[in-house]
């Protein structure tokens, strides 16, 4: 079957000004399946997996979506026995004209041994930066919609891996039990952030303790940020229905998104006479967030979250009075993302619906745009990614249908659509004083299997901590901080401009 075939969905309204044609803008089925397979090296080693229970086709589901190149990587995660490998990918745009191609193991099938605590286990989120490396997230435990003993449970860890170098490892952190539990956390989704040589954060909505999880390239440590009023599932948005399917579902911390910098001060009325450089310094940046269970959007400055010193002695409320509440939405979300022009787009469960907000402007139903609705090929929204042409992909996969076991193997279950944005990811951002401070280059053998990164700083690590620290206070602290900010940066902007 050919995807020009099928119907086009409810397109957004032009863009005065766009390029593209109206049929660019206009969000298409890409690729679709009824059932997920993986490309096996054989039949033989097919019929054996499927004898075996290795693979049960039922129980595969497709969650996040990165593409980079000329592939689009996806994310299987183990939700259910029978799922061969949980990080794969297929060849784009058309896979020799199937619209329904077999996904293949990334970085190899070795790499995703189900038990092989060193291989990947449950893989749910993953994000590509600007360097081609892809930050992929490990829950560590499997079967997570299944009651029992027959689980794997290995220690959740995050893997860095390099896609120029077909998947070489450049980093492998294992995280700490006070930060992520082994068996005892859901790692979702991850966002990356340039800034001070690299922070990932990271949503965990296990029910005991869910929160955003930090982790610090540079350090090689991580962190949790917690707070209970707005990462926590709101009780009137626990009832779902999608398509006529009713499920009731508490959870917590889901989707995140990494808006774009800004100037915290020009809202704070910074006088630039007595702070020129702090006032026309773009350092700041929001960290969106929504429980799947709620109906609000929230947000916390990226400088708290990495911001380790900070964290670890602050108060609830402190972590409170630093969090925005945009407002409600009309309906739950599970997939979001942001570009690099500072439009957020996320999934309306409920509504059937894609949505795109300008995180210019304020978060009201009038700027809140439905971009495409359709009730056949839009249900439940999940992970998207940006590619480098301005188009915008998103996994829909019925997981309201999966999670209450009632998948139809003769529909059509999961979908790929795609449409122009004439915008990148948000990791293209334009680099500052602050994400421009590290130079990573290769330093390993032309032969060398494995990718290893020298780090060439242009700060001392002090200033960058300190500038880090300083920036971690919250609203209270910004102004008391101000002066000392302001020489702090000029000594970052004078080394770096040497």
């Amino acid at each position: 079957v050919s995807a020009q075939e099928w119907p086009d969905l409810v397109s957004y309204p032009p863009d005065p000004g766009t390029p593209t044609t109206a049929a660019d803008r206009q969000f298409r089925v890409v690729y679709e399946w009824n059932m997920m397979d993986f490309a096996y090296p054989s039949e033989d080693n097919r019929a054996r997996a499927l004898y075996s229970g290795e693979y049960i086709p039922k129980n595969v589901l497709i969650s996040d979506v990165k593409p980079y190149a000329n592939r689009l990587y996806v994310t299987v995660p183990r939700m259910l026995p029978g799922v061969p490998a949980t990080l794969g990918y297929f060849v784009r745009p058309e896979n020799n004209g199937r619209t329904d191609p077999e996904i293949v193991p990334f970085p190899s099938w070795a790499m995703n041994e189900r038990g092989n605590c060193s291989a990947l286990q449950f893989v749910q989120g993953i994000a590509i930066d600007k360097y081609g490396i892809m930050w992929v997230v490990d829950s560590g435990r499997t079967e997570t919609l299944q009651r029992g003993n027959n689980h794997v449970t290995c220690p959740p860890k995050l893997l860095l891996l390099d896609l120029k170098r077909n998947g070489s490892i450049v980093l492998r952190y294992e995280f700490p039990q006070q930060v992520v539990p082994i068996g005892n956390n859901y790692l979702n989704r991850i966002v990356i952030d340039d800034a001070f040589g690299g922070f990932a954060y990271i949503t965990d909505n296990s029910g005991s303790d869910p929160g955003i999880v930090v982790f610090s390239r540079r350090l090689h440590q991580s962190w949790k940020v917690r707070e209970n009023n707005s990462m926590r599932a709101a009780q009137n948005a626990v009832q779902f229905a999608i398509n006529g399917t009713e499920l009731t579902f508490s959870i917590h911390i889901d989707a995140i998104a990494l808006g774009p910098y800004y100037n915290p001060n020009v809202q704070n009325d910074i006088d630039p006479q007595v702070d020129p450089l702090l006032a026309n310094q773009n350092y700041e940046r929001n960290v969106y967030y929504s429980p799947l269970s709620s109906y609000h959007l929230y947000s916390l400055p990226a400088s708290l979250l990495r911001d380790p010193e900070y964290v670890a002695k602050a108060t609830p409320r402190d972590i409170l009075e630093a969090v925005t509440d945009y407002g409600r939405k009309s309906s739950q979300t599970d997939g979001m993302i942001m570009d690099n022009q500072g439009e957020l787009y996320y999934g309306l469960l409920g509504e059937h619906s894609i949505a795109r907000w300008d995180s210019y402007k304020p978060f009201t139903p009038k700027n809140q745009i439905i971009i495409a609705r359709d009730r056949t090929h839009i249900q439940w929204v999940d992970g998207m990614g940006f590619d480098h042409e301005g188009y915008l992909y998103v996994v829909v996969n019925r997981l309201h249908n999966f999670v209450a076991g009632r998948m139809r193997p003769e529909e059509t279950n999961f979908r790929i659509l795609r449409g122009k944005t004439n915008a990148l990811s948000y990791v293209q951002t334009p680099n500052n004083v602050f994400n421009n401070d590290v130079r990573y280059k290769y330093d390993g053998e032309v032969d060398n299997s494995l990718l290893h990164y020298g780090v060439s700083s242009t700060t001392p690590v002090s200033s960058r901590l300190e500038t880090a620290s300083i920036f971690g206070r919250g609203a209270a602290g910004a102004k008391e901080a101000s002066l000392v900010t302001m020489v702090v940066l000029m000594v970052v902007a004078k080394l770096l401009a040497a």
